[in-house]
């Protein structure tokens, strides 16, 4: 499981969402998490402390010195604890943070363990949240260490619209992974990667290709080798540096990415179809250049064999990755093409969209899983695109 064998004091503090923070213990249990709930006393005027003391089968605290043991509970429990994830998280408990202020069990934990194991998932009203002393609090905490999953925008219990929604619970337990498990998510996993573009060549100086640069293949490359894998990458021809720590093996034509691909069915883990291997080949290939009067309006062109069909019939359990670069009913025809190839996912890119596709540092793309749930990652450099797929797809193939 995800979370097996992980501590986690859960911090609840008065938000009108720390109902939700019922849901989320069941939810880190189930992916095998402890968890030991602290409470504050604006917490208890949401919600019970017998509602996290039957779910987490754990005594609830909500004072500095109840019970026994009260004097050092502040240490013992940051010590017991992987994380300590405060969720939801208000404006007041930031505050105290920030401010270095203990006046309660929670903020007493939270002083005496900084940022080396803490993480918040914030919960306000909108104005609270854009408030300026509550954004310089924020930040201050982020840039030295702490961790912030940031709240969703929509309509708030108030009625009021913007951000300050408690994230969703998967969206919180996936950072929570995250965060204990950066550059670890594959370790002792093998991946191979696809990039870059495919050249069918005419005669030894023409070529048909695509304006694929490699960009998003090479930004899977490092960011799977930031997370603990043995990466091979494939790549068709670029301008790029080949990614440290990875062994990168540099072809041409599909018909070589093919080959190479082919000594790896039944040897990984993972499959990132990340290349745009060109689909159309010259029928003939001339082993010298062509002189143009023998070059007629009518070239013969064949169609190249399908890589990744080929790599599913020879190795049936990898967990495979395709791309599709679609625009007219792309959403449809991408969904058509994971079943045809029998792909676990696919990474739908539309090129019409400003700042998506070939050529360009920035992606935006929607990740189909093959139960058909999706997951749209906004626009934002490839390499943050890379870390979104190769999380998603880690945590939902577990």
């Amino acid at each position: 499981m995800l979370l097996d064998k992980t501590n986690v004091v859960l911090g609840v503090t008065g938000s009108i969402s720390a109902y939700k923070a019922a849901y989320l213990t069941r939810q880190l249990q189930k992916k095998g998490a402890q968890v030991q709930v602290v409470m504050t006393a604006a917490a208890t005027e949401f919600i019970t402390p017998l509602t996290f003391n039957t779910l987490s089968n754990r005594n609830v605290y909500t004072g500095m010195f109840e019970g026994d043991n009260a004097g050092t509970r502040h240490i013992d429990l940051g010590k017991w604890a992987d994380v300590i994830l405060v969720a939801p998280a208000t404006a007041n408990i930031i505050a105290k943070v920030a401010r270095g202020i203990a006046d309660d069990l929670l903020s007493a934990i939270l002083l005496a363990f900084a940022e080396r194991k803490i993480m918040f998932a914030p919960a306000m009203n909108v104005n609270m949240y854009n408030n300026p002393v509550t954004r310089e609090n924020i930040e201050y905490l982020k840039g030295i260490g702490y961790y912030f999953v940031e709240p969703d925008s929509g309509e708030l219990a108030c009625g009021d619209e913007g951000a300050g929604r408690l994230p969703e619970i998967s969206t919180i337990t996936e950072h929570l992974h995250r965060y204990l498990h950066s550059g670890k998510l594959l370790n002792g996993k093998r991946v191979v990667i696809t990039a870059g573009p495919t050249r069918e060549f005419l005669d030894q100086v023409r070529y048909i290709s695509n304006r694929s640069s490699g960009k998003m293949g090479y930004a899977l490359a490092n960011e799977a080798a930031k997370e603990g894998a043995s990466v091979t990458l494939i790549s068709g021809p670029t301008t790029l540096k080949p990614p440290s720590g990875v062994e990168t093996i540099n072809v041409e034509s599909a018909q070589e990415m093919q080959q190479e691909l082919r000594q790896h069915a039944n040897k990984i883990d993972y499959l990132f179809m990340a290349a745009a291997v060109e689909d159309i080949a010259p029928a003939q290939q001339d082993s010298k250049k062509l002189k143009k009067e023998f070059i007629n309006d009518n070239l013969s062109i064949k169609v190249n064999p399908d890589i990744v069909q080929d790599f599913r019939d020879k190795d049936q359990e990898v967990c495979i990755i395709g791309f599709s670069l679609e625009m007219e009913k792309g959403l449809k025809r991408s969904k058509e093409k994971m079943r045809q190839k029998g792909l676990d996912y696919i990474v739908w890119n539309d090129p019409e969209q400003e700042g998506a596709g070939f050529e360009v540092d920035t992606n935006e793309v929607v990740l189909i899983a093959k139960n058909e749930e999706t997951y749209k990652f906004q626009k934002a450099p490839k390499r943050k695109i890379a870390e979104q797929i190769i999380n998603r797809v880690v945590m939902h193939n577990e």
